[in-house]
């Protein structure tokens, strides 16, 4: 699957570094806990598991509140704090 494949702009597509996933939000959980992405098979995708690539807007509250999407963008490029 590539994210030209997904037609629909209501999947949560997650990547895990190697396969693309289409993800669902788990049922409410008692006591109000973060939501946990799973998959049609069940599967839990924890935060730290995987990269979101793609989600509906009205999700992504529910997504940073359970931890999959932070405040800061991640910064790939290099850098160094020395005092030369």
């Amino acid at each position: 699957m590539t994210l030209s494949d997904i037609d629909s702009s209501t999947d949560i597509i997650a990547s895990d570094g190697y396969t693309l996933h289409r993800l669902n939000p788990s049922p409410s959980y008692p006591g109000d806990r973060p939501p946990v992405l799973t998959d049609a098979n069940g599967r839990t995708f924890h935060p730290w598991e995987v990269e979101l690539r793609r989600w509906p807007p009205g999700t992504e509250a529910e997504l940073r509140r359970g931890g999959y999407l932070s405040d800061r963008p991640a910064d790939t490029e290099l850098w160094c704090n020395c005092a030369d």
